[in-house]
Order: C-alpha cells, then sequence, then structure tokens
C-alpha cells in the first residue's frame, strides 16, 4: 500500500475539507490517437521537462498495462519514467494530498483503461484545487468505438492533442488501430504483435 506524503498547508487552504481556497484553476491537456502514434511519448516530453524545470509531478498509470514494466511508464520506444500503477484512480486520493504545494502536474497515461466515471471525478478534483493533469489515451478502439474515458475528458479538456500513426499498409496518416490477434475482448493488452496502425481505407474492425 502506497505511504501518505505528508506537506506543510499553505494558509489558503482548508485544512478541515481539503478544498483550494486561493489557487487558480488547473488545466487539462488530452493527447489521444490510435496505438504506435506517441501519445506516451508526447505525455513523457511534457512530463520530464516539467521535472528539469524543477516542478512536482506525479506518474499514474493503470495497472493492468504491464506490457513492458509493472511499475513504470514505458513507450514503444523505450522512453521511461517511474509512475504509480494502480487499479482505480481512488487510490490516489486516499493516499496522496492532490494539491498545487504537492504537485504542478499530475500525469496519467492509457487513461482508457479506468472506469470513465472515476476518472472524470479525479481529474476534476485535482483541477478545482489548482492542479493541472495531462492525461494520454487511445481514443478508440479496435472496432472503432470511442473509448468513454478519453472521450468524456476530451469534452472537457484545455487543450487537445490529436496525433496519427502511419498506416502499416500504405504509409499514410493512420487515426485507426487495427487489431491482428484473435482475442475477442475489448481490452486486450498487447503489442506489436497483436495491434497495428491503419487509415481508414486499410482498417478492419475486430
Amino acid at each position: 500500500m502506497m505511504n501518505s506524503m505528508i506537506f506543510n498547508i499553505p494558509e489558503d487552504v482548508d485544512e478541515a475539507s481539503g478544498t483550494n481556497t486561493g489557487y487558480p484553476r488547473g488545466k487539462l491537456e488530452v493527447i489521444s490517437g490510435p496505438m504506435f502514434a506517441g501519445k506516451s511519448s508526447e505525455l513523457l516530453k511534457r512530463l520530464l521537462f516539467l521535472e528539469h524545470s524543477g516542478k512536482k509531478v506525479l506518474a499514474i498509470k493503470p495497472h493492468i498495462d504491464d506490457r513492458y514494466d509493472v511499475k513504470n511508464i514505458v513507450t514503444h520506444n523505450h522512453l521511461s519514467h517511474e509512475a504509480l500503477a494502480v487499479i482505480d484512480l481512488e487510490l490516489i486520493k486516499d493516499n496522496y494530498t492532490i494539491q498545487p504545494y504537492n504537485f504542478h502536474t499530475i500525469f496519467i497515461d492509457e487513461v482508457q483503461f479506468f472506469d470513465a466515471k472515476e476518472s472524470v471525478w479525479f481529474v476534476e478534483e485535482a483541477l478545482r484545487n489548482g492542479v493541472n493533469v495531462c492525461v494520454a489515451g487511445l481514443d478508440q478502439d479496435s472496432r472503432g468505438v470511442p473509448f468513454e474515458s478519453t472521450a468524456r475528458l476530451l469534452a472537457l479538456a484545455d487543450e487537445v492533442l490529436k496525433i496519427r500513426a502511419f498506416c502499416n499498409i500504405c504509409g499514410k496518416d493512420a487515426a485507426k488501430t487495427q487489431r491482428l490477434s484473435r482475442k475477442t475482448s475489448r481490452v486486450a493488452i498487447g503489442g506489436v504483435d497483436d495491434y497495428e496502425p491503419r487509415c481508414h481505407e486499410h482498417w478492419e474492425p475486430k
């Protein structure tokens, strides 16, 4: 279980309720697109920039995503950073005080794997408390159906980065994820052996 973090509470914070009373609202950035588009790379670029600038950050990933590493966000080109791997985001609130004196920005990778209602609740609370949030996630599954968590956060975002991959068939811009394996469940963790990016012309929903 994660240990609670203890910090001095500034005067403009209501200690009893934990409600921020003095900081401006945080901003939400959503990075979305198909698999192999570089979403996690874009997220880590922002995270590392803030760290090098001396800002406090918190990185979170879903526990279910263990493709490369259980405790790190790892991109397909092997860029990595330590993260809290959790089953649900409520565990973060139970163990960390989400306030600007603790964290400048919270980064959430593979946000589509978290519950939609829980994701919106967690992000909204962080923003209200003056903490910035940056999330990265798939916008659609391999059947072309939007992931609800990503879709809801896109609607709330202050900034959106929609990125594309390259189609493995023709090299054109790819906005779709093609399933190659015979797995049938909607959430099926996999890498290059299970998925590849495709353009609309060469994509087949599976």
